[in-house]
């Protein structure tokens, strides 16, 4: 037991020691590409989401986890926009159709994606591509074509980054509103009805990491100022980044606290170790075992049924009486092979009974075995004496 007792000792200690050292240990940057406006990780859009209230001041920014189509339909307005900047886009048709009546009514879809669905392209007549540099370039510099927007110094950024550009395109209805160090158009603006959709193709362009990069933020603000600064509404996409409202993950709430993803992994621990101790049991089972029956009310009833239907009274009162007498001699020592005075005066005495009462049990026993047959009040008197000298008995 001494040994047990050391064995949890060092196991708690090692335990703790090793709480202290994930509590106390930097946490480890997550560079997952969220582009969701709760992350600040580096591919995450905390910085964006919360300065689009100074590049639209007089604008309503409400952010969204629900799909285009749940989100527009039955909307009539116009003069909003609608901002997804996601790492992919994947329509459904129902979306597709919603979002180019969107357009069509007036309104301004801001897109900026890596990935979108061949449908969609196909509406609007353009395709994306990646362009593989070789190892002599180290960044991609990207920059607008519009003179007033233009930097003299190209932005820069990782390469294999932002690598995504148009190669296809309708010049008819297609603006090139910006480009990389190769030609390469990665920002539209294609007119659709009385509305326009804003296309870009390296939505990393509006991660932390880049507006944090030199002078970088300034590319982002100038892109969004594309949009109308008249605009009433400004919708904000979630859904393509994190999946409908609410987590599938019954875990996610309590993973996301570090408090609570503490207190779980701490409780998980428990459970193990307890299991892990009790899987050696500190005694033999004790085995079940099953009383004996009595099977003496059976064995009454079965002989009660057998006497009952043969009816012989006479065979029932000697059996009542021999077990009578065989009371008497295993009680009181007395032989009852004479049933005289002498007899009746002893077991008076040593019953407690009175001497006539012991003489009238006596007497009446004696004329019942002398009997030829029995009646049935005959037979029940008999039993009734009987049983009450059992009482009455010392």
């Amino acid at each position: 037991m001494k040994g047990y007792k050391s064995f949890i000792f060092f196991f708690s200690i090692l335990l703790v020691l090793y709480i202290v050292f994930e509590i106390t240990k930097p946490k480890p940057i997550d560079w997952s590409e969220t582009l969701s406006k709760e992350d600040k990780n580096p591919y995450g859009s905390y910085i964006l989401f919360h300065q689009l209230k100074d590049i639209f001041p007089n604008v309503v920014i409400n952010s969204y986890r629900l799909p285009v189509y749940n989100q527009l339909n039955n909307f009539s307005d116009s003069n909003s926009a609608y901002l997804l900047i996601d790492p992919e886009l994947t329509f459904s048709e129902p979306d597709v159709d919603a979002i180019l009546s969107y357009a069509a009514n007036g309104n301004y879809v801001f897109i900026s994606a890596e990935a979108m669905n061949k449908n969609f392209l196909d509406s609007l007549h353009i395709n994306t591509s990646r362009r593989l540099t070789s190892k002599n370039f180290d960044s991609v510099r990207l920059n607008f074509s519009n003179p007033h927007l233009h930097a003299s110094d190209d932005y820069k950024f990782h390469r294999f980054t932002i690598d995504g550009y148009f190669d296809k395109f309708d010049t008819t209805t297609a603006i090139v509103l910006g480009s990389n160090q190769f030609n390469d158009a990665d920002f539209l603006r294609i007119n659709y009805g009385n509305g326009a959709f804003f296309v870009h193709a390296a939505p990393i362009c509006f991660s932390n990491y880049f507006m944090l990069t030199q002078n970088n933020a300034d590319y982002s603000a100038k892109a969004l100022s594309y949009l109308p600064q008249n605009v009433k509404q400004i919708f904000w996409d979630e859904y393509y980044k994190l999946g409908p409202e609410g987590s599938q993950n019954p875990l996610r709430f309590i993973l996301t606290n570090r408090y609570l993803k503490w207190a779980y992994r701490i409780a998980l621990i428990t459970v193990i170790i307890f299991v892990f101790f009790e899987m050696k049991r500190r005694q033999r089972i004790i085995p079940v075992i099953e009383p004996l029956r009595n099977s003496t009310l059976d064995f009454v009833r079965t002989v009660g049924g057998v006497y009952f239907h043969q009816h012989n009274n006479k065979n029932i009162a000697e059996k009542k009486i021999q077990y009578f007498f065989e009371f008497i001699r295993s009680h009181f020592y007395l032989s009852t092979v004479y049933l005289d005075d002498e007899f009746i005066r002893s077991l008076s005495k040593k019953s407690g009974i009175t001497e006539s009462g012991a003489r009238d049990l006596i007497n009446y026993v004696s004329l019942v075995s002398a009997s030829e047959s029995i009646a049935d009040s005959e037979l029940l008197e008999l039993n009734t004496r009987i049983d009450s000298f059992y009482k009455t008995a010392k």
